[in-house]
């Protein structure tokens, strides 16, 4: 496991303790977190991410005495400008406790809206995407009790996506992504949780059942999504999964092997949602 990022995830929520409430985990650090407290397998290989993804509501209200944005500058970290939209796109960066950082916040775009990037507390700017929201309304909570070098040795409480969610959000935005490597890793993440998840995969797909009918629209296009791509052992999305496996991952395993393991690992994923799609 890489200490350092996973450090540099510490002290960010170790910094926004209060703000956890409003807050869900994503992008590359939810399955590390699904791993290590939710599936108990701290030895697994996960894809590690310096880039920390925060997805929170259009609106965050202001907890105590500082906004995030007031948290986060006093922490040494540095505001950087992603965009010229107005308002701009900041992300966090720099050092916690000689950790370095990278932050950026996400929240939802819905229905007709142009705004790129939205205000959701004072000085707090959101990029808005597609689909937040189905990963900001369905989430779980982890505890988390074994923080490294921490000062408040009281658990965390930390909000992620449930691993359906995560499962459905990646499904839909992978064809979405621009750069091939970010829609590869999306897949590889869906990968690491079908079979890092253990006897939770029963629950998963129960709880995908019930996502089906909620976003029946979304769903639909989820599983067209992973029915056109994953046709065979030599498909695109087979190959661009197993070129994001990491060193020491699946080592029992040759190439082959591995290309065959992960096609039948989506193949066996779609066969159990296709009845899904039917009812929904």
């Amino acid at each position: 496991m890489n200490d350092r990022l996973a450090r540099g995830l510490f002290k960010t929520l170790g910094v926004l303790r209060e703000y956890l409430p409003e807050i869900v985990v994503g992008g590359g650090w939810a399955p590390f977190l699904y791993s290590r407290y939710l599936f108990r397998d701290c030895k697994r290989e996960p894809i590690f991410t310096k880039d920390i993804d925060l997805m929170v509501r259009p609106k965050v209200p202001v907890i105590g005495h500082k906004t995030i944005d007031r948290a986060l500058l006093e922490a040494g970290l540095e505001t950087v400008f992603k965009s010229t939209d107005n308002p701009p796109l900041i992300h966090y960066e720099g050092l916690i406790d000689g950790v370095d950082v990278e932050i950026e916040f996400l929240t939802e775009l819905t229905g007709s809206e142009t705004d790129l990037v939205k205000k959701v507390q004072p000085d707090l700017h959101a990029e808005a995407l597609r689909y937040i929201s189905l990963v900001v309304e369905n989430v779980t909570v982890l505890t988390i009790d074994d923080i490294p070098e921490a000062e408040d040795t009281n658990p965390m409480f930390v909000r992620v996506p449930t691993p359906a969610a995560y499962i459905f959000h990646k499904g839909l935005i992978y064809q979405r992504r621009r750069d091939p490597r970010k829609m590869y890793k999306d897949l590889y993440y869906i990968f690491d949780i079908l079979t890092g998840c253990g006897d939770l995969k029963i629950s998963i797909i129960k709880d995908l059942d019930r996502l089906s009918k909620k976003y029946p629209g979304w769903f639909r296009r989820f599983v067209k999504n992973l029915d056109t791509d994953f046709t065979g052992p030599a498909s695109d999305a087979v190959l661009g999964v197993a070129g994001q496996r990491p060193p020491d991952a699946f080592d029992g395993l040759d190439d082959d092997q591995f290309r065959n393991f992960a096609f039948g690992t989506f193949l066996e994923t779609k066969e159990a949602l296709l009845p899904l799609v039917r009812r929904s």
